[in-house]
Formats: structure tokens, sequence, C-alpha cells
């Protein structure tokens, strides 16, 4: 029998807190490789686990550290009793194996570790463990995580049998607590010098990371110095090339030369002819292009909006701002580009954002908000009170025994709530402003058993868009069956994309979605436009077709009309941000790198990465563009510049439709 001394006996049970904790990772991702990986082989297991392990074994380092200097420093006599350290361990290695099943179903949405989705999750318990708990088998893998816990925490018991618990003297025990913070301390700082991607192909450097890594990571990058962490321009020439992208009127010098927060940008006024149109907004939850018919889906799901999109005008190459609905809300609404760290409903300075509720507003619209959910998830409420919206319709608004799931009540209440509201502001001669957020395309994809698609224990993605789709396309029936669509200009369009995938550092091919406008106008009856677009372009389009100019400092442009070639889109993902053109991707990331990617052409998803030494001329004035665009609008934000200018008294009155 091995002799222990009192310091030995804690380096052994340190050795059980550590080493477990590292099989799990590893074995957690052969897993990931083996399901997710875009290159399977012997060689790229072999790089994702040298690499791997080394991030597991600091991050251990790190989190152990504390739970290590409470063992070495403190007595714990109870430790002797063998069912408190079965309990205690059973506990450790249970958590620790359901931690990796929580990894693994995160990585089969998001193609990703853990990363500010997973963190915006944890703010908000209510509904993600609602939906978790509808989702999954979870007393399935609460056992299989106490069982296998169960299992090592005996192989924990018969190695320490003999074991004297007796504490080391306490010269001894300051001195190896203290080690043991010091090696904490030194993995911390070797973390923070490692380079954040570790692979060029973006899902390979997410199977490498470390999940636990990741999700500190973006607890810790959620509010970004713009200068301090991503490339920019002198700031002259950033207005003035921003400007130019944007549709600004070119800064004069005077304007250029103004110190930071001063700068306004314009657009010359022009001529328009307002009409007293109702406006409806539409957000559906995670409607990508890959489930539409007339986008071309294999399998369509949405026969309803493919019916409609006769009747409207359909943009074929939108792509969304990001994979999160405050991303979608942002650049909808607010026509504003995604900033690295937190949507700008979430931030400290949007109290008085720009947003088309305002503008309406302003002009003498009602402005209401309906959400099928609980409006204080992700600040939602909060900002849109504060930003225009009069009104916030939400979970709480609806009978109690409306059908909901953890994220809301079914779409098909959301529209029949909307369409009474809305037949109530036309009778009385109201004009109506209202956006719309629905929730049912989301796990745990459960819908009303009176729908016509419900199926009893069938749930799934495809099952629930066809529910939205039908929600969507009932309304829209109501709607015009009740003379509301003969006055009212909708919109329709996805949140973001259903999934997350592609091997780019922004997996811009996952971000196409739909967008459809209906207007009272003929010619708007009809129409495709193919020009590759962005979703902070829709709110200009939509202020378009309602007769408006676009004001400053809307950053998106009117597409109609725009030739079909040279377009651009921005996008988001995590602490990453780029623009996206017809033929190629430029990311601009933390501690100020840039990547460059091509595509065949917009109508592609398949990014290729284009190294250093091959970037052209086209790629480094794209990136110049996209340092410029978001370097902005940085500037307006931070220095509250992102506001509408109070509309001056029309001379005349305007026409009614």
């Amino acid at each position: 029998m091995t002799e222990f001394t009192p310091l030995r006996a804690r380096v052994r049970l340190a050795t059980w807190i550590v080493v477990p904790a590292l099989l799990f990772a590893t074995v957690l991702r052969c897993v990931l490789h083996a399901r997710f990986a875009t290159e399977r082989s012997p060689v790229v297991l072999a790089s994702e686990l040298s690499f791997g392990v080394l991030l597991d074994v600091l991050v251990a380092l790190v989190f152990a550290a504390p739970l290590l200097a409470v063992l070495f420093a403190f007595p714990l006599r109870f430790l002797a009793k063998t069912w408190v350290r079965a309990t205690l361990f059973t506990s450790l290695y249970a958590g620790l194996v359901f931690h990796a099943f929580v990894q693994l179903f995160f990585f089969e949405e998001f193609s990703a570790r853990f990363n500010h989705i997973a963190l915006d999750y944890v703010l908000f318990p209510g509904e993600v463990v609602g939906n978790i708990w509808e989702s999954y088998d979870v007393p399935l893998y609460v056992g299989l995580a106490l069982a296998v816990g169960g299992l090592t925490a005996a192989a924990m018991i018969r190695d320490t049998r003999e074991i004297d618990f007796a504490p080391p003297k306490l010269a001894r025990r300051i001195a190896s607590a203290f080690g043991v913070l010091v090696v904490g301390a030194l993995a911390v700082v070797v973390l923070a010098w490692m380079p954040l991607n570790l692979a060029s192909d973006r899902v390979q450097g997410e199977l490498t990371s470390n999940g636990t890594l990741q999700l500190a990571r973006a607890y810790f990058t959620g509010s970004l110095s713009f200068d301090q962490y991503y490339r920019t321009l002198p700031l002259a020439d950033a207005r003035r090339r921003a400007a130019t992208v944007l549709g600004f009127d070119a800064p004069t010098d005077a304007e250029l030369a103004l110190p930071a927060g001063a700068f306004a940008p314009r657009r010359t006024a022009t001529k328009t002819t307002p009409r007293d149109w109702n406006v409806l907004v539409v957000l559906e939850e995670s409607l990508g292009s890959e489930f539409v018919g007339t986008l071309g889906a294999e399998r369509g799901y949405t026969p309803e909006l493919d019916r409609w999109a006769r009747e409207g005008t359909l943009l074929t190459q939108l792509i969304a701002t990001g994979n999160r609905t405050v991303r979608g809300l942002e650049s909808v609404l607010s026509s504003f580009v995604p900033l690295p760290g937190d949507a700008i409903a979430k931030r400290h300075k949007s109290e008085n954002v720009a947003t088309l509720a305002r503008f309406f507003a302003a002009r003498g619209w009602t402005t209401e908000f309906f959400y099928g959910g609980h409006g204080i998830f992700d600040g939602m409420k909060p900002f849109m009170l504060a930003n225009g919206w009069q009104r916030f319709v939400e979970q709480s608004d609806f009978p109690d025994d409306t059908f909901a799931t953890a994220w809301g009540v079914a779409d098909q209440y959301e529209f029949d709530a909307l369409l009474a509201r809305q037949r109530e502001a036309h009778a009385q001669g109201e004009k109506l402003f209202a956006t719309l957020l629905s929730v049912s395309n989301h796990k745990p994809y459960d819908i009303p058993p009176d729908s016509p698609m419900y199926k009893e224990g069938k749930r799934s993605r495809e099952r629930a868009v066809a529910y939205a789709d039908w929600s969507l396309g009932r309304y829209l029936d109501g709607a015009r069956d009740a003379g509301i669509l003969a006055d009212t200009v909708v919109l329709i369009v996805g949140d973001h994309g259903a999934r997350v995938y592609g091997s780019a550092d922004i997996p811009a091919g996952s971000y196409r979605i739909p967008a459809l406008f209906l207007s009272p106008d003929p010619a708007a009856r009809g129409v495709r436009i193919d020009r590759l677009c962005s979703q902070i372009d829709l709110g200009p389009t939509l202020l378009g077709l309602c007769g408006f100019a676009t004001p400053p400092p809307f950053l998106g442009s009117d597409v109609r009309g725009l030739a079909a070639d040279g377009g651009r889109a921005f996008v988001q993902h995590n602490r990453d941000f780029g623009i996206v053109a017809d033929d190629a991707l430029v990311v601009l990331g933390l501690q100020k790198t840039v990547a460059h990617y091509r595509r065949a052409s917009k109508a592609s998803n398949d990014f290729v990465r284009v190294e250093d030494a091959a970037v052209d001329a086209h790629l480094r004035e794209l990136e110049a563009d996209a340092i410029a665009v978001f370097q902005l609008a940085d500037e307006l934000y931070e220095h509250r510049q992102y506001r509408l200018e109070e509309p001056k008294p029309a001379s005349e009155p305007r026409p009614s439709y």
C-alpha cells in the first residue's frame, strides 16, 4: 500500500478533481468532431485534440484554482467520511457530464461553443429553462449524468479508501494554497495571450476551443471599446468613406474636422408625397430562406408566404445582420448596423435612438408592439417603450389559458390580437404603426392541437415553420377580408436564419432570409428585387413605399430601383462583424484582425478564405468600407447622435388614399 502524507492525500484528491474534467472535455471534443467537423480526418482530429487539451488544462487550472485552494488551505476533516466524498464528487462529476450534454446541444443548434448567445440565455433563465425542459428529455440526461458521475465517484472512492485525511501542517497548507492560486493566475495570463481563432476554418476553431472559456470571453467582451479592439481609419477618412457607402451627402471640410461626437450625417431632402397609410412590420422567428419555396427551397414549408409573394415586392438576396432576435430588431426597426458587443436594445445609451416607431409617432401615428412572450427578455419592452412605441402587448396581456410554450403564446393568437386592434383603429380612423414579433418557430416547436399541421407526439422545426406560415396566411386573409390591407403597408421578414452553418468566421451563408412588402400601390405587386441587401435597408424601403424619404441617421437605403449588382450587407457573429458583397466577405475581428473571403457570386453560400498575400485592391477597398461604416455607427451611437430630427410642419395637407 502506498504511504500518503497529509499533503499527498490532498494532491490525490486534487488529481481526482482535474483529471476527470479533462477526460470529459476530451470525450466531448471527439464526439463534436465526429458529428460536426467540416473535415473528418485523423490529422484534423489530432490538431484539435493537441491544442484543445492544452486549452482544457489551462481552463481547468483557472476554474479549479479556488476549489483546490480551499482543499489545501483548510482542515476539511469531514472528507475522511466515505459518504461525504461520494456525495460531493458524484455531484461534481454529474455536473461536468451534464455541462458536456448542454454544450453538445448548443453546438447542434449554433455550430459553436458557448458564446454571447449562451450568455444571453443565462441572463434570462425563465424562458431558457422552460425551453430546455420542453425541448429535451431532461430527466434522461440528468439520469445519465448522475450514472456517469456515480461510476466515476466510485472509482475515486476505491482509490482513496486507505488515505489518511489528517490536515497538513498550517505552513504547508498556506504555501500549497498560495501555490495553487499562483498557478491559476499564470493560466489566466497564458489564456489572455493565446489567439482567439485557433484555425482558419471557423467550425474547426470552435471544436478546438473550450466552451467555458468562450463563455467567459463573451462575458468580458459584452461592451467593447471600438477604437481599442478593432481596426479604425482616421476620423475624417472614416466619415467621408462611410457617407459614400451609405448614401449620405458628402461631408464638407468643416464637418470632417469636427471632433468625435459633433458630426451628424446629412441627406439632401427630396420631394415626396407622404401617404397616410397604416404600417405593419412582422418579424418571423427564425425564418430562413431554406424553408421558402419561392426562394428556391427544394421542399418549401411556406405555401402561404409563397402565395402572398405574388401580391407584393419580394427581396430574394436579403442577408440578416446576425443570428439573434435583438440583432434583427435593431437593424429592421432602427436601420442600424450590428456593432460588436451587445445590440442597442441592451446598451445603456439607447433612450432616444432613431426608430421607425419614433418616426411615425412624431407624425401622428399610434405605435404598438405585439409580442407573445415576456417583454423583459433581451430588454425588448424597456427599449421599445423608450423609443417610440406607445404600447407593448406581451404574454401577460393574453388570457391565461392561451396555448403557449416557454417562449410565449402561439402565433395565431398574436395575429388575432393584432387584427382585432387593427379593426378597432380602422373603425376609429386612427393611423396605426404596429410591430409584431412571432415566437412559434423556436424550440420546443410545440404548436396548438387545433392547428391543421398538429400531430400527436410530433415536434420538428419544419412543422413549426409550417404552422408559423399557416398563422401568417390566416392573418393576411383575415386582414384582406376586413379591408385592412387596402390602406396598410406590410413588411414580413425573418428576424434571422434558422440555424448557423458555414466555415467562415461569420457564417453569412446561413444568414439569408426572406422579406416581403405588401402595399396598396399596384406598382408594388409582383415585383422581385434580386439586389444583395441588408436588414438595415428594410426601414428605408418601407418608408419609400409610404411616400417618405429616408431620414438621417438611418444607415440603410431604399433598394427599389437600384441595380441588381453592387449591393452590400452588414453582418455580425459573436464579436466579429463585417461586410458582404456580391463576390466577397470581409470580417473585422478582435485584436484588430481582418479576414478576407471570396465567393463565386451573390447566390453562392460558399466563402473561401483568401490568404493575406493574395488580398487584392478590391478586398482592401471593401475592408476600408467596412471599417468606415462601423466606425461611423460607433461614433454616432456612443455620442448619442443616432437620433431623428423632429419633423417640420407640413405646408399643405397630405393626400389620403
